[in-house]
């Protein structure tokens, strides 16, 4: 009996190094520390559900599950206020802010920054999250114009096209303005890992031994056929069409793109680090990312200002961070840490405005 206790003692001290070991190697091969890559799988086909087109499809209102809350508005997150009690910021955006991959809706940068607002003594203003990971800027119009109006914020902030450019990238010819992406597609997004993945997945010593096992592969392009200009003159019509009507209702908007965690010219160490954050980086720097660098320019220096909008440069923040690649959890994505890092840019950046004044009353029309 004692020869079996100290034989697994044995194991468990060599397993313990091996553990150590394999983060020693993995702090000085990529230059960041691991992190548990254990994910949020969510329900899609439990939470979208197909409409008529154009639209096509959507969230569905009041469901629950333990990641993933849509509230009677469409967008995800608690259950807003009675109408009229409270001051609202809304954000139209994309995947990053709807927070894929996080496993609790509390590390949610809109979580976060309605504490921030209230521990700032902004008690009166709550945050809506219509972050949706599938729509492109047509259907994030057409979600504005049938159910997102109807919430009259005060606030209205605008990340919107990134979808766009990899329908129009993947599609070729056959992509049209306002092109949604199959439902075949949407359903692809729903996976679900065994439970011992998920146990594994918490340790170094495995996600080295996946990754040399392993290749991620993106998905095949349908041809070459890149409709650049056409898709940024989509995405334009789309962010008039949105912020004109916001601002007649008499919201006050803002416009800001994601913040990816590559750059167009990476240096030995940067490559290193997003190595560790997505295994197939290199394909994609070769593929789409130039487009979505040009369509950050685009939004920036072209629309912000047709519309005179002003812009909140969340990239720059997330660029100067000093631990700027421990805050993804893939070359898109941000982890929790990155999600505080957006809560406190758009804290920043309102106050800047001098959007959120104290003294300031609610609108009149509510």
């Amino acid at each position: 009996m004692m020869f079996i206790l100290w034989t697994l003692a044995g194991i468990l001290a060599l397993l313990v190094l091996a553990e150590m070991g394999a983060r020693i190697y993995h702090r000085r091969a990529y230059l960041i520390p691991f992190r548990s890559k254990v994910i949020g799988e969510y329900p899609y086909r439990s939470f979208i559900e197909k409409v008529e087109p154009p639209l096509a499809y959507r969230f569905k209102k009041g469901f629950r599950s333990p990641m993933v809350t849509i509230n009677r508005f469409r967008c995800r997150g608690p259950e807003p206020a009675p109408d009229g009690r409270k001051k609202r910021i809304l954000l139209i955006g994309e995947s990053p802010f709807f927070g894929v991959k996080l496993r609790s809706e509390q590390q949610l940068w809109s979580a976060r920054l309605e504490a921030r607002l209230a521990a700032g003594g902004y008690g009166d203003w709550e945050v809506l999250n219509a972050g949706n990971p599938t729509y492109n800027s047509y259907q994030h119009r057409l979600l504005w114009e049938q159910d997102l109006r109807e919430i009259r914020p005060d606030i209205l902030l605008v990340e919107i096209g990134g979808n766009d450019v990899s329908q129009a990238w993947m599609m070729g010819r056959r992509w049209q303005s306002g092109t949604p992406w199959p439902w075949k597609f949407i359903m692809a997004l729903e996976r679900k890992s065994p439970w011992w993945n998920h146990v594994l997945s918490r340790f170094c010593i495995y996600f080295l031994f996946r990754r040399r096992m392993t290749e991620r592969k993106g998905f095949p392009r349908w041809d070459e056929a890149f409709q650049w200009d056409a898709c940024l003159e989509s995405i334009a019509g789309n962010y008039r069409a949105i912020v004109d009507d916001a601002r007649r209702a008499g919201a006050r908007v803002a416009c800001l793109p994601y913040a990816p965690a590559f750059d167009p010219d990476p240096t030995p160490d940067q490559a290193r680090s997003m190595a560790a954050i997505q295994a197939n980086w290199k394909s994609f720097m070769e593929g789409r990312a130039e487009y979505d660098l040009r369509l950050f320019d685009f939004i920036r220096d072209t629309i912000a200002a047709d519309l005179d909008l002003p812009f909140i440069d969340l990239d720059a923040a997330f660029r100067r961070h000093p631990r700027r690649y421990e805050l993804y959890l893939d070359l898109a994505h941000f982890n929790a840490g990155g999600m505080d890092v957006v809560a406190d840019t758009l804290y920043d950046a309102l106050q800047n405005f001098g959007w959120i004044d104290k003294n300031e009353e609610m609108r009149d029309d509510r």
